[in-house]
C-alpha cells in the first residue's frame, strides 16, 4: 500500500498541539458555546462502503483514469476509530460525527449566516472543513483542459439540496481522481453536480446548495482542477489502485464516516 502525499501546493497546515487532543476539544468548544456529545458506534464499520463508477477510458498497465468494476476494502481493511463524538454548530444547523480524539476549529468568517469548522485529526492536519453560504464562486473551463475523472465512491446522502442545474445530482459524498501529468489527484466531500461530460472535467465543485444552507461544503477542498499538476490540498498516487488502496485505511474511513454522517437540523 502506497501512502498518498500532497501536491507541492498544500492548503494544509500541520499545527504542534501542546496539550492532547481531547483537552484541546473540551477547551476550544467550551468557550465557542459548541455542542458535543458522544456518539453511538453503531454505525461504525471496518469496510469501506464503496461504489466505482466508471468515468474515463478504461485502465490499462500504465493506471490510465477509469478504474471499473466494484473495489471492496474487504478483510484487509484498518479498523475505524473505536469512539466517536457528535458536533454541533453554536446555531444547530448541522451536526456530524467525529472520532472522540478529533478536534473541531470554529474559524472566524463574514457576518451573517456563514458557518465554518475545520476539523483535525490527531496529528494536527485539517482533514476536512465544513462551511456554509459560500459566495464568489465561479471560473469557467478553458477550451480542451478537460482531463479523465473517475469516480471511486458515491454514497448517497439525506442532506438538503436545491439544485435545478442541467448537471445536478441527488446529494452524495464522492471520493473521485483526476489524471495530472505524471500522478493521479484525489480528493473527497459532497456535491450535488456532475463533475463533467464523457468522463472528463476541468473545474470541479465539492459543493451542495440549498435554500437554508446557502452553497455548503464538507470535504477536503472547495474545488480542483485539471491542471496537470494536481490543485492545492489533494493527495497524490501513482496509480488508481494506490488511490483506491487508500480507501482501505482507518484515516480514509473515519472521513467517510464523518461526512457520510451529516445531518441538517431544523
Amino acid at each position: 500500500m502506497h501512502a498518498p502525499r500532497r501536491t507541492g501546493r498544500p492548503v494544509v497546515r500541520k499545527t504542534a498541539l501542546v496539550a492532547t487532543a481531547a483537552a484541546v476539544a473540551a477547551l476550544s468548544l467550551t468557550a465557542c458555546g459548541v455542542s458535543i456529545s458522544p456518539a453511538s458506534p453503531s454505525a461504525q464499520s471496518g469496510t469501506a462502503q464503496v461504489s466505482t463508477t466508471q468515468a474515463g477510458p478504461a485502465p490499462s498497465s500504465m493506471g490510465t483514469a477509469g478504474a471499473t468494476g466494484t473495489a471492496s476494502a474487504g478483510p484487509t481493511a484498518e479498523p475505524t476509530a473505536a469512539q466517536w463524538k457528535t458536533y454541533t454548530d453554536p446555531d444547530r444547523n448541522i451536526s456530524f460525527e467525529l472520532p472522540a480524539d478529533w478536534i473541531t476549529q470554529l474559524v472566524p468568517g463574514k457576518a451573517g449566516k456563514s458557518l465554518r469548522v475545520d476539523v483535525r485529526d490527531t496529528s494536527g492536519d485539517v482533514v476536512a472543513t465544513l462551511q456554509t453560504h459560500i459566495s464568489g464562486l465561479g471560473g469557467a473551463c478553458r477550451p480542451k483542459t478537460a482531463r479523465p475523472y473517475t469516480v471511486l465512491a458515491s454514497i448517497p446522502l439525506q442532506i438538503p439540496s436545491n439544485n435545478k442545474s442541467a448537471a445536478a445530482v441527488a446529494p452524495r459524498f464522492v471520493y473521485r481522481v483526476i489524471q495530472g501529468g505524471t500522478q493521479f489527484y484525489a480528493s473527497y466531500g459532497i456535491t450535488d453536480q456532475a463533475a463533467g461530460a464523457d468522463g472528463k472535467a476541468c473545474l470541479v465543485y465539492n459543493t451542495v446548495q440549498s435554500d437554508k444552507l446557502g452553497i455548503y461544503m464538507f470535504g477536503d477542498v472547495l474545488q480542483f482542477t485539471s491542471a496537470l499538476d494536481g490543485s492545492a490540498g489533494l493527495r497524490a498516487f501513482a496509480t488508481i489502485a494506490d488511490a483506491q488502496a487508500y480507501m482501505r485505511t482507518s484515516g480514509y474511513l473515519n472521513i467517510q464516516h464523518m461526512v457520510t454522517s451529516l445531518r441538517a437540523l431544523g
